[in-house]
């Protein structure tokens, strides 16, 4: 026994030189394939106990579970495309229809449909390829920003906190169903490298088709505008100034980021000939038929924790924004916090609080590089990983699962 125990270690300390010798973006794409099989036999093992709905029949499995809730608006855009006008009930008001959604992933999906596979499949593959982009792509975005303020093990542990984090969070399992999440993360973390590296150009576009993939690209004007005053904040102090040509490649990147968070309303206006085809048909979501600002985060915070509940939402959000600006956090650089920072100033304004609030908050990836930033965290990580894990089982389970005639979204 004691001769075999030196053998054990040896091995286990080859596989795991072997491990780290191995490129990055291979470990990470592997964590990825092993989160995406995780979900995979939740969403299967879920599917046993899908009751018999207009979505699904009875013993569904699967790929059943692949076409529920928003896949059956996407499946139509990819399949039929957009109403011409926009639908209206007997009364005049607004229905529901597919110009709440955006273009791209649908019809990324329609094109992968020419060689024959089903939306769900098509749709479900356009998801996995741009999560694993994405996925490779928040490591190499954190570990930059990281590398740039704290030291080498730093960056390292950080970026691989985040990308572990992003693959296995507890509404991941929408990175292989036919939903923009995932199109819309890649995009989003490919517009930030961008940033971060001063290609403005490449970054307009990016901004600009980040614009057709989901309604996330307000808040990019809000980091732009951060990073182009810190850039000349920056200059000023060195004694240089921005000359004619590069001045204009941010003006350029500035105008870009603004258009995108107007082109699809832009759009729908232009097929319908409606000016307000888009904010209307949302507003058919929902509660009085239009979207108000702030006021539902109030009204759901006194539904559920009474009188003080406005005194919670109020002091949560101000210590969230403390703690974003604090030096816990300054390691993420200024694009990061101001990206943390301005898309939850969004949720805020335009979001509807409710169960879908847990999907949107994939978005805020680079809070998991600060997981373990710090020595010794391999077993805090390990925990997060465990509970997202978890929790991913409860996600799909509560709101992946529909419980006909009607049910709490995801």
């Amino acid at each position: 026994m004691s001769l075999a125990t030196p053998v054990r270690l040896s091995r286990r300390s080859s596989l795991h030189l072997r491990w780290l010798r191995t490129p990055v973006a291979v470990r990470v794409l592997l964590v990825y394939a092993l989160a995406r099989s995780f979900s995979a036999a939740v969403l299967a093992e879920v599917a046993r106990f899908q009751p018999d709905s207009d979505w699904t029949p009875g013993g569904a499995g699967y790929g059943d579970m692949l076409g529920l809730w928003d896949a059956t608006w996407y499946r139509q855009i990819a399949q039929d495309g957009y109403p011409r006008s926009v639908p209206v009930g007997t009364a005049g008001d607004v229905q529901q229809s597919a110009l709440a959604f955006y273009p791209l992933a649908p019809l990324l999906a329609r094109l992968l449909m020419t060689t024959g596979l089903s939306f769900e499949a098509a749709g479900a593959l356009v998801s996995l390829l741009a999560g694993a982009a994405a996925a490779v792509g928040v490591h190499a975005l954190v570990h930059r920003a990281l590398a740039q303020r704290a030291s080498a093990a730093v960056a390292r542990r950080g970026a691989w906190s985040a990308a572990v984090l992003f693959c296995v969070s507890p509404p991941s399992p929408v990175f292989q169903v036919p939903y923009t999440e995932a199109p819309a993360l890649a995009l989003l973390v490919a517009f930030l490298l961008c940033l971060q590296r001063g290609r403005y150009g490449p970054a307009a576009l990016v901004a600009l088709a980040l614009g057709l993939t989901r309604p996330v690209a307000v808040p990019l004007s809000v980091v732009v505008v951060v990073h182009l005053v810190l850039r000349a904040l920056a200059g000023r102090r060195a004694g240089t100034v921005l000359g004619g040509r590069e001045a204009l490649r941010c003006l350029g990147l500035l105008a870009a980021s603004g258009l995108a968070g107007l082109l699809w309303p832009a759009t729908a206006a232009q097929l319908t000939g409606r000016t307000d085809a888009y904010t209307a048909t949302m507003g058919a979501w929902r509660a009085g038929g239009e979207v108000v600002w702030l006021e539902p985060w109030w009204g759901i915070s006194q539904y559920v924790l009474g009188p003080v509940g406005p005194v919670v939402l109020v002091l949560a959000v101000a210590g969230y924004v403390v703690w974003m600006l604090s030096r816990r956090t300054a390691v993420l650089g200024a694009d990061l916090r101001a990206w943390c920072l301005a898309y939850v100033g969004y949720l805020l304004l335009v979001l509807d609080p409710f169960t879908s609030l847990f999907r949107y908050l994939v978005f805020l990836f680079p809070l998991g590089g600060l997981v373990a930033t710090r020595p010794g965290s391999r077993p805090v990580l390990r925990a997060w990983v465990v509970c997202s894990l978890a929790l991913q089982v409860v996600w799909v389970a509560w709101l992946w699962r529909f419980s006909p005639p009607a049910d709490w979204p995801p």
